[in-house]
């Protein structure tokens, strides 16, 4: 059945701009089939449509998170205060025995919420690993939301790139910390499994789309990333993993490979486009150089990168040099919002900092922009969301004009990104389908859900909390380790002039 949306006031993204009118949009299955702005050829009625009068409404493109992990959603609260580097043994040890059960709650608990404040797609980087993704798949299949699923995979165990902090260990932790790695699949066998994941899942339900996803580079052999990139050429699937989140990673990147990480990703061919990495924090002049030559794209993360301390993406110098950029939430447990709209505002007035001229600084304009037709070309989508345009996919949000913050409307696009924090979306449509009506789920039971929740979520942390403390053990050892990253950080920039 067809969908019409009546006289809405119509903000969507351009190539350089965001055009802005009242119009009408008609949708046949799960596409925009006409968009008609107003003082265009009126749309006659459409026999049999299901007709939106949208005259109260803002309607914008569904909005990409270009960068999530769900996994945070069933366990908030448990780990704070931690720079990245020495937060991953800890959340190691809060992803220890989860169940298939776990890991789909945790997804669609991310999933209702992202959708009830207008974001449509999502890049899920499962960090639960290869076993967790058909049931993250699963989850996403029934929320309704369109996404980009990848497991993150490595072959390098923590302790093998942070070489000091194993040597500082007293012999009884060093054997705790090295004999629980666990056996490593084999790169090519890794591999494998995510290509036959891809196969199995990649185009389903016209929403599900599969992406190959180190973790991190340096968390990955030369072998494992040559392989991912002969099988994202093979396949043609998306490339994403973490990249230069942190000085520390800058650091070990210089050690393992003499050059910047992304010069390393270049000379394996693995910089090209339909590569994206989130963060990107840490870019030289040269880093940006090649990802602006090679079609590459960056998720800027700027809650995550605040509340972990990582620091600021050079946003504003990327767009200068054509890079796509998107927007990404990182997940509930590296800032607790999934709201796009919230981090679509940080993104914009982040880069103020140590920028006096005001003309250089991003404008709403380009946040929006970002959090839209810049994260669907980061997650390899820009052909069918990001814009409202005839053939796109039919992923739309409707926000109520009446909300506080739109009263009285002097600019849309901005009161939209500084004043929003989604509340004022009502209506969500993904692939033609209304699937947030009135503020509310057509899909899932949010009570039901929120109920189990708070059950198994008290079941996971009474057991997470001993594993934190033991972990917590490790923690002068491992913030030696981490300082001394930092120190190598700092002296390479002063013998690099930087």
């Amino acid at each position: 059945m067809a969908l019409v949306l009546r006289g809405g006031l119509i903000m969507t993204p351009t190539r350089d701009d965001v055009r802005v009118g009242r119009g009408t949009i008609v949708v046949d299955g799960d596409r925009i089939a006409r968009v008609e702005w107003d003082g265009g050829r009126p749309i006659e009625a459409v026999p049999g449509a299901h007709v939106i009068d949208a005259g109260d409404r803002i309607v914008i493109p569904g909005l990409v998170d270009a960068h999530a992990h769900f996994y945070g959603s069933l366990i908030p609260g448990l780990v704070d205060r931690l720079p990245l580097d020495m937060r991953m043994p800890y959340l190691g040890a809060c992803l220890e025995g989860w169940e298939a059960r776990d890991h789909e709650l945790a997804t669609l608990l991310g999933a209702a919420r992202m959708l009830r404040n207008g974001t449509t797609t999502v890049l899920e980087n499962v960090l639960q690993g290869i076993g967790a993704t058909e049931p993250v798949i699963r989850a996403l299949v029934q929320s309704g939301m369109r996404a980009v699923v990848g497991p993150m995979i490595t072959d390098r165990a923590y302790h093998d790139v942070m070489p000091e902090f194993v040597s500082r260990l007293p012999e009884s932790l060093r054997r705790d910390v090295v004999g629980t790695t666990g056996a490593v699949m084999p790169p090519k066998e890794m591999v494998d499994v995510c290509r036959a994941l891809a196969a199995r899942w990649h185009g389903a339900e016209g929403r599900i789309s599969f992406c190959l996803s180190p973790a991190m580079p340096h968390r990955c052999s030369d072998g494992l990333l040559t392989l991912i990139a002969e099988a994202a050429a093979i396949d043609r699937l998306v490339v994403h993993t973490n990249l230069l989140e942190t000085r520390a990673q800058a650091a070990l990147a210089r050690r393992l490979w003499g050059h910047s990480m992304v010069e390393h990703l270049h000379a394996l061919g693995l910089l090209r486009e339909g590569f994206s990495g989130a963060h990107a924090v840490w870019l030289t002049d040269r880093d940006i150089d090649l990802m602006a030559e090679s079609g590459a794209a960056i998720s800027h993360n700027p809650l995550s990168n605040l509340y972990l301390g990582s620091g600021i993406a050079r946003v504003p110098r990327l767009l200068e040099r054509g890079v796509a950029v998107g927007i990404g939430s990182d997940g509930p447990n590296c800032g607790s919002t999934t709201s796009l709209v919230e981090i679509m505002k940080l993104a914009a007035i982040v880069h103020r900092l140590g920028e006096a001229d005001g003309r250089r600084w991003p404008s709403a304009a380009d946040a929006f922009r970002m959090a839209t037709l810049g994260g669907a070309r980061a997650v390899g989508l820009a052909h069918e969301v990001g814009s409202i345009e005839v053939g796109k996919k039919a992923d739309l949000v409707l926000l109520d004009r009446a909300a506080p913050s739109l009263v009285p409307l002097n600019d849309p696009v901005m009161q939209l990104v500084y004043g929003e924090t989604g509340s004022a979306v009502r209506t969500v449509i993904v692939n033609g389908e209304i699937v947030v009506e009135d503020g509310h789920s057509t899909r899932l039971d949010v009570r039901a859900l929120l109920a189990e929740a708070a059950e198994r979520g008290d079941r996971l942390a009474a057991r997470i909390r001993p594993a934190l403390a033991d972990v917590a053990r490790l923690e002068p050892y491992l913030r030696q380790a981490y300082l001394d990253l930092l120190a190598a950080f700092e002296a390479g920039e002063r013998s690099s002039g930087g």
